[in-house]
């Protein structure tokens, strides 16, 4: 195994080449190295830990399978103790062991087939209404699918309340990405004036502003359907509810599940149909046939099945979450030819496993039809994670997928800017670095692919 532990200066080299690109970085381990390498920590700062690139379905069973062994990690800036920054990321994706299993079933019913379908007509209001503002032109889609999945997690998590909902929404959006802004990770000072002094001072608004919100919440008694709303008369079986500590922190990470997630899928999937002209048309078939125009009722959603596998293509070749991390909770654990100590990290990656070509034939090519043939595990498909800890609001996220898809791809016929520079931004989400250049046109079915730059070619064979 010594060849595939990297250490020293080829390491640190390997860390920065990472936290530029990490889906670049991970790819061209795999490619020297196979499918387990190991970066030894570096002698001046972070990391400390030892840190395993593992790939594969069944690396990623051992360690999404078992968190009793491989517990989770943030990848948002921590803050100092008794800090609001520290507080509102403590959602519950950095919960483990009886807290996560606790506070992860008083999450669950607002997620469950039922409620989720009560969201339905809801999305489907505020999706009409947002996507009616488009007009036929050049726009950045990148930042219209952000404003419409902003707009219906807002609504959906907070209440149809837009001075309250739509205003955390917006403070969270601005939070999220202020984490990933280089300044605030390599010159991490609290001094005024510095952009790591700001993301706290923010963090300190945006935990008021949900504090503001459950205090309103619980003084009306009247009967909401909001998941705040559920969540603050939530109980276990033991008759423990969530503190507002606790509220705050579910209320962040389920805002950022659902809303970057899902504009992620909506501009990749967007960007996959445009450059696919048979298999738009063969959409357009589907929805003209289904749905004739309109939005889609509760009852017309299941039978949009070519709809489904677009989105599950989607999905697994641009997957919104590529990697995950967790960290080892115990010694001397066997992987592989290594052997890991506590505290060790293990990197998980969605995207790679997306691409394996002895689980995908063609795994770089975009065909929906593909899911006519396969029948995955959930550790070889997971754009939503895997075993014990996968999200709870998967099915959500697809009910506001097909609803938003299904509007917009009935209005308007969407190309791609000819010669746009399609690159990728990793922030736990994976974007476009530069935005989605495309032109909106009235839908005349004329549907035409354009030649693109960039690093998108590294990740799909797009058609000539």
């Amino acid at each position: 195994m010594k060849k595939n532990l990297l250490t020293g200066a080829h390491a640190a080299r390997e860390y920065v080449h990472f936290f530029r690109d990490p889906i670049g970085c991970m790819r061209e381990l795999q490619q020297k190295y196979g499918s387990l390498v190991a970066l030894g920590p570096i002698a001046f700062g972070e990391p400390t830990k030892l840190h395993v690139l593992a790939i594969g379905p069944e690396f990623n069973r051992q360690v999404l399978g078992d968190p009793a062994k491989f517990r989770t990690t943030g990848q948002f800036i921590h803050g100092p103790n008794n800090s609001a920054q520290r507080r509102i990321r403590f959602g519950l994706t950095r919960m483990n062991g009886p807290q996560h299993k606790q506070q992860r079933q008083l999450i669950l019913p607002p997620f469950h087939k039922k409620a989720v379908a009560g969201y339905h007509d809801l999305t489907v209001e505020l999706a009409k209404e947002a996507i009616g503002q488009w007009k036929p032109g050049a726009r950045d889609v990148y930042a219209d699918m952000r404003a419409v999945t902003l707009r219906i997690a807002s609504a959906v998590l907070f209440g149809h309340e837009a001075t309250d909902a739509y205003r955390i929404g917006h403070l969270l959006e601005i939070w999220a990405r202020r984490n990933f802004s280089g300044p605030v990770w390599f010159f991490p000072v609290n001094i005024p004036g510095t952009p790591y002094h700001r993301l706290l001072k923010h963090a300190e608004l945006v935990e008021q502003e949900i504090l503001r919100l459950i205090e309103k919440r619980r003084r009306d008694s009247s009967d909401r359907t909001d998941v705040l709303s559920i969540l603050i008369q939530a109980r276990d079986d033991e008759n423990r509810g969530m503190t507002d500590m606790e509220l705050v922190g579910q209320a962040t990470i389920l805002f950022g599940a659902s809303f970057e997630t899902t504009a992620s899928t909506l501009t990749w999937t967007m960007f996959l149909l445009a450059q696919h002209p048979t298999i738009m048309r063969e959409l357009m078939d589907e929805l003209d046939r289904v749905l004739g125009g309109d939005a889609p009722t509760r009852e017309q959603l299941p039978r949009l099945s070519f709809l489904d596998r677009v989105i599950k293509e989607s999905m697994r070749i641009l997957p919104p979450v590529p990697f995950t991390i967790r960290a080892a909770d115990e010694d001397q654990i066997p992987m592989g030819s290594l052997t890991l100590s506590h505290g060790a990290r293990v990197i998980c990656s969605h995207f790679l496993t997306h691409h394996l070509a002895e689980i995908y034939s063609e795994p770089e090519r975009f065909r929906p039809d593909r899911w006519r043939e396969v029948d995955p595990t959930q550790y070889e498909y997971m754009p939503f994670s895997a075993g014990p800890r996968a999200c709870v609001g998967a099915m959500f996220a697809i009910q506001v997928l097909k609803i938003s898809l299904a509007i917009m791809l009935q209005k308007f016929r969407f190309e791609v800017v000819r010669g746009a520079q399609i690159d990728r931004v990793v922030r736990i989400t994976m974007n476009p670095r530069y935005g989605m250049p495309m032109v909106l046109h009235e839908n005349d079915r004329r549907y035409e692919s354009s030649k693109v730059r960039g690093q998108i070619h590294e990740m799909v064979n797009l058609p000539d």
